[in-house]
């Protein structure tokens, strides 16, 4: 019987990683086809990461995400929060004068299953409005937006492996402008039984969905009629084409390679594939202290401008008896002015 369920184990880790590098093959052959895709994409905040301690080891999330985070990483994960109910707060100062915030909840049934909420809000601030005419400005401020509205549901389908699904609502707008749609994103997690129970695999495939089309009164406009003695005008329409959304697959494997109640040292890898850029490869570590204190980094391969991540971490449970969070990253992006990031995280 022992044997049968080894074997069992096997073929499901088998399972995990052929479907991933499925995925990732076909994504690939697509991209190989001598298109540039870049630039092609509506909603692309949603690439933009949440979460102060996945984002400080360098996005490699998927597989190490244990907090109610794991609605933007993988919703699967969302069966690795451990308390009945938590939160996650974010906020983060996004680049030219941007902030990106973010809010998630988790919730687990006895029976049921483990449900999540998000919501995802990228304020571009105040922009002043220009045209051919007036190219230093008119004077009139206009504000936009981006949001996302998410709700998720993950179960343990054995004691190892999990599977979670995702739906959201997704709106762009700009001035009297706006765009919107609907994604799906799937997931699924693998705790191995190698390095006594330590090794996790994971899979992911995000924002799998509708077209936007922006559409709004802000592309009304009126046309005069060339040659009409009376000035004649027509209103017309500005027609705009349907983007897709950006669909992203990202497949991960993490290690605590010591872990004890003094010390814990976790590396994880993860791999983002999209159809919009070429492949990006991200490693992280966490070393924990006591379980109450965390130092963090991370190393991206293939971005354009970000290289490396910090970050550290505070866990009052064992200090005050408190169950909060706090996270903190630093995140240098280049020629830009460097970002960072808190997060904190409540569980009852």
């Amino acid at each position: 019987m022992r044997i049968i369920n080894l074997i069992s184990k096997r073929i499901k880790v088998a399972i995990l990683i052929t479907a991933a590098f499925s995925f990732l093959t076909i994504s690939q052959n697509i991209i190989a086809q001598e298109v540039d895709y870049s630039g092609t994409s509506a909603a692309n905040f949603l690439k933009i990461g949440v979460g102060a301690r996945p984002m400080a080891m360098g996005d490699a999330a998927i597989s190490t995400v244990t907090d109610p985070t794991a609605m933007y990483w993988n919703v699967a994960a969302l069966t690795r929060v451990e308390d009945d109910f938590s939160v996650a707060i974010s906020s983060m100062d996004w680049l030219v004068e941007t902030r990106n915030s973010y809010i998630s909840s988790a919730l687990r049934v006895e029976g049921l299953g483990s449900f999540g909420i998000d919501i995802q809000y990228l304020d571009y601030g105040k922009v002043e409005e220009t045209t051919v005419y007036d190219q230093n400005g008119t004077g009139r401020f206009l504000s936009a937006n981006d949001f996302s509205f998410g709700l998720g549901y993950a179960r343990k389908l054995t004691d190892r492996f999990s599977f979670g699904v995702k739906v959201k609502y997704i709106q762009e707008t700009i001035a009297n402008a706006s765009a919107s749609g609907v994604g799906f994103d799937v997931g699924a997690v693998f705790n191995t039984t190698f390095f006594d129970n330590n090794l996790w695999l994971a899979a992911s495939l995000a924002n799998f969905g509708s077209k936007m089309k922006f559409d709004g009164r802000d592309l009304a406009v009126t046309y005069s009629v060339p040659g009409s003695p009376s000035g004649k005008q027509i209103p017309a329409d500005l027609t705009t084409i349907e983007w897709e959304i950006p669909l992203l697959f990202r497949f991960g494997i993490s290690n605590y390679f010591v872990k004890n109640e003094d010390l814990s040292v976790l590396v994880s890898y993860d791999v983002l594939d999209s159809r919009d850029y070429d492949v990006r490869h991200n490693l992280g570590t966490e070393v924990g202290i006591m379980n109450s204190f965390y130092l963090r980094g991370g190393y991206k391969i293939n971005y354009d401008e970000v290289t490396y991540t910090i970050g550290a971490g505070l866990d009052f449970k064992n200090i005050l008896d408190y169950n909060i969070q706090l996270d903190y990253l630093y995140l240098d992006y280049g020629v830009f002015s460097s970002l960072n990031q808190f997060t904190i995280r409540m569980g009852l």
